[in-house]
């Protein structure tokens, strides 16, 4: 599993900067888009459309990161509570399922991507094919749900060691 999991924190890593990006072009987006509301009463030609894309991006992109800092909700105040051997299988018995819906809302993302491309749907000012906005949401949904069957891997090769 190690020569998997370097290829997958070097994507988590690479993700994870896509991410910063996409806030910070957010960011400033909206800074300019309101700048100029303000200054000159000129928005942004499709300023909310660039805005929402970058935010599904940093959403889909942060997936995995989120993940390995164990960022995610959780119900800590019973789990802690429980002894160790409860508590290791209850956190396998969670990643599995998290694992089986992160792989069906991939897979389905994927799914809907096609028939968006099959559609030829765009977006309503700029007119960009929607698809590519899903195929990338669901490409970080791919990759979260590796970054989940490496956490089950790890764990039965620990319980093996």
């Amino acid at each position: 599993m190690e020569e998997v999991k370097g290829p997958l924190l070097i994507t988590e890593k690479i993700m994870r900067i896509i991410a910063a990006i996409s806030l910070v072009g957010m960011a400033a987006m909206t800074g300019a888009d309101v700048f100029l509301r303000g200054a000159f009463n000129t928005p942004i030609f499709g300023c909310e459309e660039i805005v929402a894309i970058l935010g599904v991006i940093a959403v889909g992109f942060a997936l995995p990161y989120a993940h390995y800092q164990k960022s995610h909700i959780g119900v800590e105040i019973l789990v802690r509570r429980l002894p160790r051997r409860v508590r290791e299988p209850l956190e396998l018995l969670t990643t599995l399922a998290t694992l089986f819906l992160v792989g069906i809302i991939t897979w389905r993302m994927f799914l809907y991507a096609g028939t968006l491309a099959e559609s030829g749907e765009v977006s309503m000012n700029l007119e960009l094919p929607e698809y590519y906005v899903v195929y990338v949401l669901a490409f970080g949904f791919f990759v979260y749900a590796l970054c989940l069957l490496a956490d089950v891997v790890k764990f039965f090769r620990k319980r093996g060691a």
